[in-house]
């Protein structure tokens, strides 16, 4: 008997893991802003790295999904690896607020992909999720940017 994927609640774990996934974020932005218990140089790069890990994880669930597809294989590859490509530039930025917004940046395009056209084979579940994880994500780089600029 095959299983329909897309009439499947959302499993506990996912949003459990999704959301706890927005912590870090949250807390390095947080640490960024009160100076504790982090120093804020510490705090600031350990967000970047999170985020930069991130997206390029956003990527690989593309990829991953994809991987039953019969056609536009090829397009969808290389929509999977451009995240991981974006966040390296974004990490290579002198600037850290520029680093910031790149990634911000990076976050918003793959979550309007990912909502607007979801891999073929995504639990449908999935498109609800990514874009309430996107919009924590991007408040939580707004936090940081603003701070920088504070």
């Amino acid at each position: 008997m095959q299983r329909n994927h897309e009439s499947q609640p959302m499993p506990g774990v996912a949003r459990y893991l999704g959301y706890g996934g927005v912590l870090p974020f949250a807390a390095m932005a947080l640490n960024h802003i009160a100076g504790a218990p982090l120093p804020a140089d510490f705090a600031l790069k350990a967000f970047l790295f999170y985020s930069a890990a991130i997206l390029s994880f956003l990527g690989g669930i593309r990829w991953g999904s994809i991987t039953t597809a019969q056609q536009g294989l090829a397009r969808e590859m290389i929509t999977s690896v451009i995240p991981s490509l974006w966040a390296v530039v974004c990490l290579l930025l002198n600037d850290a607020a520029a680093s910031v917004w790149c990634l911000l940046a990076g976050f918003t395009l793959m979550g309007a992909v990912d909502y607007l056209r979801p891999s073929p084979g995504l639990a449908i579940w999935m498109r609800q999720l990514r874009l309430q994880l996107t919009i924590a994500v991007v408040a939580c780089h707004l936090v940081l940017v603003w701070s920088l600029r504070a």
